[in-house]
This record gives structure tokens, sequence and C-alpha cells, in this order.
């Protein structure tokens, strides 16, 4: 006895003879089936019948008083089922019969001859069973293919297949890349048409080489549709489409490549602040100076700079006033050094340039550049600063031991705070030095305040009432408020598309008392009991569009993406207050970024949207935090002005653990994409990090491997000149997937 009939049947009768009914289950039980069956009669049997749950086989007079089998076949379409239905009828003309099997009834039997009904069910039974089978196993290859079609169609690779050397089919990004409006404009062209005629006979060659895995890409010029060429690198393989072999080329822009490459060089090399470069290469830098010099290829010298008033500008202004200050003394020193000195900003308030200079001309340089900080006023708060700073210039000879050496040299005769009015020689063993110190700081100077790492910015200027409740947290903010112990830090967001624009997520920290750097999420959840978020919120937003000014006027239009916390949306006076300070500090509000938790957007629809809405009719833009946690809810993004999406990095964790789960992200990165959003990839901790996410097809990129803003206060604070250079790593590299 096969499996279908060891079941259960579960039968349904269209009669209205009890005697018949009873005939036909006789029959079908003495070929060993099992029944459960149910008869009915009219109209409103049936449709009980259909509402009580699923039939196997439904049998049925042709026709009754009131009923017939054509209305009971109707029935169960209209509900979607379609068991095999058969006709047990003792009359029925010719022409009845064929309409009946033409239109509904798999097979007719006559009652006289109901031994043959238990055939034709298991007969039916089977070609139905058939018929799953094959819809299943058509779903699962349409599943298939489109789960293939969404990894092709979201490659940041382009990618296309060919046969016989024409175009079978590409993805979307193949066809942006080579400047074609649909497949159907590229479908039967040859692919030797995209590959420029001096490369020709090289790429027929690449394309008749077998394919092998893992192959090195080669470079070719390519031809867009509208003629212009550009380089791209193609990788060959064979792979199965549509049932048949064929060769899939993946292409990629060498340009694009190279200029994401040139903007991670360019954030592992400068100070995000300032724009100058940062210690480790200027160490790195000056290592090879030195060796230059001591094998007798040319001369340097090392000028150091410390700042002596920028702490104390810190604590009696605010913090963003020593970013202004820093921003300026970095752009007069750009000035006067030139443009083939390596000048870095060596610490929080220190400066170091290697000038390829002999020793008097570095000395002439570095008198003018002392006259100009001197006549330079900066004005903050209603204040005048002269910037105090201690400088020494150091010459590089051949017989110093290490580039370690030179600097320490500087840095000694530097602090050692010889005051002048001017500048006096000194000499430090061999090497000739000469030192100026400004003004010494006031006689009775505040307590310093911690040293700000990287991007400090001003503390909060309004006041609150005193906080209840016994949390620790709320007598530590009130006393960070009171005393005005915020600072902001930049983290840098990287574009894989190749843009040249800068971008920071802004974060804000409290400084503590022993100078450490608190996190947001330790001491917001006491902001968000006691009332402070919004205080906190119009600092951070004033300061960081305050620094965002200082930036943009020393020609760097940088954009910044600024946190919200729960309470902002809500904030109706908040709007109004930002277009003051972006009209204030000359920034469009195109260059602010607002961001925030999807959870926050998802908890408070209403004025989510009303906000949002209302920040993109001023220009702003709009980016959603922890995208694709909340994937089943997210209709509420709908019609919303909303350009960036940061990946939930729940996905990106998953897949630095188990490099297999590359569907959920896949998926996540679809959904945003199918909404028009600029995906974005946080904690990319690790150059295997970097290279697994690159094939995703991100936007931006960002994270502790592009810069830590907490590692690098570590640095700052805790730096000594005879430490090892740090070599930086070689992005070109890491980056290729």
């Amino acid at each position: 006895m096969s499996a279908v009939e060891k079941k259960i049947l579960r039968l349904l009768i269209v009669d209205q003879s009890p005697d018949d009914t009873e005939l036909a289950v006789t029959a079908i039980r003495k070929c060993g089936y099992m029944l459960k069956t149910q008869r009915v009669q009219d109209l409103a049997g049936m449709q009980a019948a259909i509402d009580k749950g699923q039939w196997d086989v439904v049998i049925s007079e042709f026709s009754l008083p009131h009923f017939s089998a054509q209305m009971a076949h109707d029935l169960l379409k209209k509900a979607g089922r379609e068991p095999p239905f058969i006709i047990l009828t003792r009359a029925i003309s010719d022409n009845d019969l064929v309409a009946a099997m033409r239109s509904y009834a798999q097979d007719v039997v006559m009652k006289e001859r109901v031994v043959k009904l238990a055939p034709v069910i298991e007969r039916e039974l089977r070609a139905a069973d058939d018929r799953r089978r094959l819809h299943d196993a058509t779903a699962r290859v349409q599943e298939s293919e489109n789960k293939s079609r969404a990894v092709i169609d979201g490659s940041r690779e382009a990618l296309c297949y060919l046969q016989d050397g024409m175009h079978l089919d590409a993805n979307h990004t193949y066809l942006d890349l080579f400047g074609y409006e649909s497949l159907e404009a590229l479908t039967g062209v040859p692919v030797m048409n995209l590959i420029d005629k001096a490369d020709q006979k090289r790429f027929k060659d690449f394309l008749r080489k077998p394919p092998v895995d893992n192959a090195a890409a080669v470079e070719f010029s390519a031809v867009k549709e509208d003629g212009s060429r550009f380089p791209v690198e193609l990788t060959l393989s064979s792979i199965p489409f549509n049932g048949e072999q064929c060769l899939q080329l993946m292409v990629s822009d060498v340009g694009k490549r190279k200029a994401v490459e040139t903007k991670l060089q360019y954030m592992n090399q400068h100070d995000p602040l300032t724009g100058l470069y940062n210690r480790h290469y200027f160490l790195q830098t000056l290592n090879k100076g030195v060796e230059q010099v001591k094998q007798g290829k040319g001369v340097a010298t090392v000028l150091y700079m410390d700042m002596r008033q920028l702490k104390h500008i810190n604590q009696v202004v605010n913090y963003a006033a020593g970013d202004r200050m820093l921003i300026k003394v970095a752009r007069l020193m750009r000035d006067h050094l030139g443009g083939d000195t390596i000048l870095a900003r060596f610490g929080g308030d220190e400066f170091a340039a290697l000038l390829h200079k002999n020793e008097s001309e570095s000395r002439r340089i570095a008198d003018q550049l002392l006259e100009s900080l001197h006549k330079t006023a900066f004005s903050e708060g209603g204040k005048s600063f002269q910037c105090e700073c201690h400088l020494s210039v150091t010459a590089v000879e051949k017989n110093v031991e290490s580039a370690q050496v030179v600097l320490a040299r500087a840095y000694q005769v530097a602090q050692a705070g010889v005051t002048q009015a001017n500048h006096a020689s000194a000499t430090f063993g061999s090497a000739p030095v000469v030192q100026a110190v400004q003004a010494p700081p006031p006689a009775e100077p505040v307590k310093p305040a911690a040293e700000p790492v990287r991007m400090p910015t001003a503390p909060v200027v309004a006041k609150t009432a005193a906080m209840p409740g016994a949390d620790p947290w709320v007598a530590r903010l009130q006393q960070a408020v009171d005393r005005e112990s915020f600072t902001l830090i930049y983290q840098p967001m990287i574009s894989m598309q190749g843009e040249s624009e800068e971008c920071y997520e802004v974060l804000v920290r409290l400084v503590d008392e022993s100078g450490e750097l608190v996190p947001a999420g330790k001491f917001m959840p006491a902001a968000e009991k006691t009332g402070l978020c919004a205080v906190i919120d119009r600092w951070v937003i004033r300061n960081a569009i305050e620094a965002l000014g200082s930036l943009h006027r020393d020609g760097r239009p940088a954009k910044f993406f600024i946190n919200l916390s729960t309470t902002a949306f809500k904030d109706a006076d908040l709007l109004p207050s930002v277009i003051r300070w972006l009209r204030d500090a000359s920034v469009k509000a195109g260059h602010v970024v607002f961001e925030a938790n999807e959870s926050q957007i998802l908890a408070q629809p209403q004025a989510a949207t009303t906000f949002i809405r209302a920040a993109g009719k001023l220009g702003a833009h709009f980016s959603i935090d922890n995208y694709g946690h909340h994937t089943a809810d997210d209709g509420h993004l709908n019609d919303l002005p909303i350009e960036y999406a940061k990946i939930d990095m729940a996905f990106i964790k998953k897949l630095s653990a188990d490099p297999a789960s590359r569907e959920p992200l896949v998926a996540v990165i679809a959904a945003a994409q199918a909404r028009s959003f600029k995906s974005i990839a946080k904690c990319v901790e690790t150059a295997d990090n970097l290279a697994s996410l690159w094939s995703f097809g991100f936007d931006y990129v960002q994270g502790d491997y592009f810069e830590s803003p907490e590692a690098q206060a570590e640095a700052d604070q805790h730096a000594t000149l005879s430490s090892d250079a740090v070599s930086a790593p070689s992005w070109a590299t890491s980056t290729r997937g």
C-alpha cells in the first residue's frame, strides 16, 4: 500500500442520497483507504464544510434539485481550495460530460460502475501530489533565482554574464558604470564594444583563457556608452546561468577605488580638526628625513611649538573657542611655513614641523611666524587673547642618533620656559636651537580642564535647577552642567563611493573630575530622567555648528552627523534656534545631518515626522541609526525625507563572528536601497572588517579602525617623544575585498 493510501482520506460528498453515499464510501474502503467523510446537499452545507477545513477529495452528483457540481466547484475555487473534483452521477449527457471535464472535473464516474471510483481517486491523488511537488520545486527555484538576483543587484561590484562574447544579463551597478539606462539596451551588445580598441586584442586573449578561481584582476581601458574612457579591473569566472554555463565578468572602477583609497589614506594621516598631519604620520616622515640627512642627501630642521594659553581659554571661555584658536593657529602656520613643509598637530596643543631648509632659513621663518602670532588677536566670548607659546627650532645633524633624539631636544628646549619679550638663541648639545616665548600665563591660572580629544567644543552655557533623585549620575550630571564640563569629539565617516567631502559623527562626552571622558550612553539615561536632554541637545547642536563654521572658514566644507536625544522631536523651539545658529556661523543647513535611533522614531511617529519634515524644509538632512532592528515596522518611514541609514551593528557584528551569515545583512541593505537611503556601516574595527564589508555596497563606513577618539585621547595625554614611530596601514591593500 502506498503512502497516499495509508493516510486518512478526508472525503467530502455532495449528494442527497444516503444510500448512494454509502455505496461510494464502501467501494473506496474496500481498496484500503481510511476515510473521514461528510455529506452535504445544498449551498449552505457546502459552504459550512469548506469553512470547516481542508478536503483531500470532493465527489459530487452532477445535478441536485437546488444545487449542482458546478456550484460546488465554484465555492471551492472562491475559497482558494482546489482538491481533486470527481463527478459521481447516475445520468449525464455527452455534452455536459465534455463541458465538465474541460472546465472543472478531473473525471466522471457513473454510479452503476462505482467500483471504478477508488482507482480514479488514487490516480488523481497522485497527480495532485505531483503538482504540489512541481509547484514547490518551481517556488524553490524562483526563490533561489530571486536571492541570486538580489545578491547580483546588491553587489558593489559591477557584474555581467556573457555567452559567445555577448551580454546575457548584468546588474544595476554594471549598467550605471557603463552608462546604459536599461538591461534591454545592453542585451545582445558584444562585450568587445565596451573595451578600448587599443586593448581589444589583449581582451580577446583574456576571454580565451580558462577562468581560474581567485585569479588576479587584469586592468583594461573601458568605454562608456557615451564614448568616454576610464580604467577598470576585470575578473573572469565560469558559472551556470539559466541552466547553461556562461562567463561572469566582474568589473571594478579603478578610478573610484583609488579615490576611496586616497580618502582612507588622508583620514589615516591627518588630524580631523586642523587638517594638518597627525602625530603618527609626522613621526614616520621624520624618520625618513633623518635618514636622508645622515646619508648626506639634504638638510632638515624641526620646529616644535607648544601653545601655553589653550587650556586657559578652554576653561575661561569654552572648548569651542579653543577649537577655533587651534584652527586659526594652524592656518597661520601653514601660510608661513610653506607647502613643502610637513606640518602636524602633534598633540592637543602642540605642533611640529619638518622643514627641508638650513638652520638660518628656518630661524628666519620662525621669527616671521612668531611676529604674525604676536600681531594676531583672538577674540572669544567678549575677550581678546594673544597666542602664548613656546617655540623651538632644532637642526637635524648628520651624527644624530635618531628622529626621537631630535624631537626630544626640540621638546625639552620648548618646555624650558625661558621668559623673554621676543626670542633668544640657545644650544642643546651639538644641535643649534632658537627658542621664543611670548608673555607668561596669568599669575593665578585657573585649574586647567581635562585635555579634550581631537575636536573638543564648548561646554553647556545654560544652567538648570537642582535635580532631585537618588541616582548618583543625577548629581554628577548636574555638576557637569554647572561647571560646563562637556566636550565633543568627532569620528570620521568614509565615503566608499570616492566622494571627497569630509563627514564626521558628532559624539558628546562628559569630562569628569579626573579628566576621563564619559560616553553619552552612561549619562544620557540620567539626563532623560531629569529633563536635561533638551539642555544637552542645544549645547551639542550649537557648538557643533560653531565648530563646523570654523572648518568652513578654513576652507574645509565638512558635514556633521549630530545625534538627537529622545526629547528633541517634541522641542518646538529647537529648529528655530538651529536656524539662528546656522546664520550666526555662516553654515548652510545642507552640511548638517540630524540623526536618531530608529526606535526613537517608532516610539513617537507623529512628532518625529513633524521634526524630520521641518528639518528637511530648512535644507538639513536626516539619518536613521540602528536601521533594520525594526524591519517589520518600517512603514513609519514612508514618505519621510531621510537620506542616510546606519545599519544596525548587530548585523555587522554577526558577520564578523560568522562570515557565512550574509543573507540578513544583504536583506537589510536591500531594504535601505529600496528606500533610496545611503547605507552606513558602523563598527569597522579591523582591516578584515573593512575588507569583508567592501563587497556589500555600503555608501559609508566608520569605526575605530579609521579613528578611535578615546584611544587618541590616551595617546595625546601620555605621549612620550621616545616612543617608536607608528607606521600607517596600507589602505589600498586592506580595502580590496
